[in-house]
């Protein structure tokens, strides 16, 4: 399975941007993971700054939810970018293209958002590394 070296960790290797950038996105949506499921009352005051004085309990178990999901793509993203390190820049596209068809489906369903959100801002770089790591890659084969 690890018997040679790993993509994001072999300078010789192909897809090493791109698999390289990937790796650390999975570490960073690990670390998103567990702050919004086992830390998700320090998260809600520095990062989400929702009201929860109206149906806390469900605002919390959705954002314990975004982490369990944030947890899985963690660990796929660090999976693809050692085994599959080939695919890692067309999962660098997936992300912000899966980002924009939730925005449009949130949008089309009416909801949009009232709190400050200070995630958004981290997103925004998030789903920049991602379309600059692609392009790049894309570029520099």
């Amino acid at each position: 399975m690890f018997s040679k070296l790993m993509a994001p960790f072999n300078s010789d290797g192909q897809n090493l941007l791109p698999s390289t950038v990937l790796f650390v996105l999975g570490l960073v949506d690990l670390l998103r993971g567990v702050l919004h499921t086992f830390f998700v009352h320090w998260a809600v005051r520095t990062f989400a700054k929702l009201d929860l004085s109206v149906a806390c309990q469900d605002q919390l178990t959705l954002l314990g939810a975004f982490g369990i999901s944030n947890l899985l793509t963690g660990a796929i993203f660090i999976l693809v970018s050692i085994e599959a390190a080939q695919l890692s820049e067309y999962f660098l596209l997936i992300i912000p293209c899966s980002y924009v068809v939730g925005a449009i489906g949130m949008r089309t369903s009416g909801v949009k958002p009232q709190s400050a959100f200070y995630g958004r801002y981290f997103m925004m770089a998030y789903l920049g590394v991602c379309l600059v790591t692609f392009v790049l890659s894309r570029l520099h084969p």
